[in-house]
């Protein structure tokens, strides 16, 4: 089953990564730039990524080698949209720091966002041989590339290997659950992300997949009492119901039997 684009953007979303923000003691410049790096930091956090941007180009004009901001500067452009720059700031981040993870992993992120499934592989891979084992991250993110690539039951793996590690690991139970549900297993998606939902960390998206798998179980009336408990207006609910139903008659159609069916 190919994945549309909406349900791509489900299964990368947690891939995220963020970074600390550490700023070395290098003279008067130096400290130039680490000022205007904070400064930047916060105004990222804030939400304003514009801002962001044109700060943390201004602490690079002061230092061009300057990790952090190298870094900061590569997720404003990710926030804003701008795919193909953040790629040439985050591989620049990670000439900088050849041992960081975070540029690798949002490298990773970017190229499955672009479906270049075979570079995405290749990176989480990579971080995947060098983060710690609690680091759920490169497990998570390989996963969603075996999803992309149907393959739910290798992702589906890696999702359970990363809860083994870290339990609270919500990203990874977040994508467990859609992957079950894309699989033809909605009961068992249900499972998984109703428990999910109750927490208040969870992923924004958890509600929304929450509702997809109720909608390919069959039980429409579950699925739009948990859209209606969101933001969404009545139309979109309406519409969001419907392409639950045409997913569930996609997933059911080629089997016999299976939890798909209601």
């Amino acid at each position: 089953m190919r994945f549309p684009p909406l349900l791509i953007a489900a299964l990368v979303a947690a891939c995220c990564s963020g970074c600390q923000n550490l700023l070395p003691d290098i003279g008067n410049k130096g400290l130039a730039s680490a000022n205007s790096a904070r400064l930047a930091r916060a105004t990222l956090n804030g939400g304003d990524a514009a801002g962001a941007i044109s700060l943390f180009e201004t602490a690079l004009r002061a230092n061009p080698d300057d990790y952090n901001s190298r870094l900061g500067l590569a997720e404003a452009q990710f926030r804003a949209g701008d795919l193909d720059s953040a790629r040439v700031n985050f591989t620049k981040a990670a000439a900088l720091r050849p041992e960081a993870l975070d540029p690798v992993l949002t490298l990773a992120r970017i190229a499955t966002l672009q479906r270049h499934l075979d570079e995405a592989c290749r990176r989480y891979s990579d971080a995947r041989s060098r983060a710690d084992r609690s680091d759920p991250r490169p497990l998570v993110g390989l996963g969603a590339v075996y999803d992309l690539e149907g393959d739910p039951g290798k992702a589906q793996a890696l999702y359970r290997e990363a809860l083994e590690a870290r339990p609270d690991a919500l990203a990874a139970r977040n994508n467990l659950g859609l992957s079950l549900a894309l699989s033809g297993h909605p009961r068992q998606a249900v499972e998984v992300l109703l428990d999910l939902s109750r927490n208040p960390a969870a992923p924004p998206q958890t509600r929304q997949n929450l509702a997809l798998a109720y909608g390919v179980m069959g039980n429409r009336q579950a699925s739009e009492s948990v859209l209606l408990s969101g933001d969404l207006d009545a139309r979109a609910v309406q519409a969001n119901l419907a392409y639950y139903d045409m997913l569930r008659h996609r997933l059911s159609a080629p089997a016999a039997g299976g939890d798909a069916r209601p």
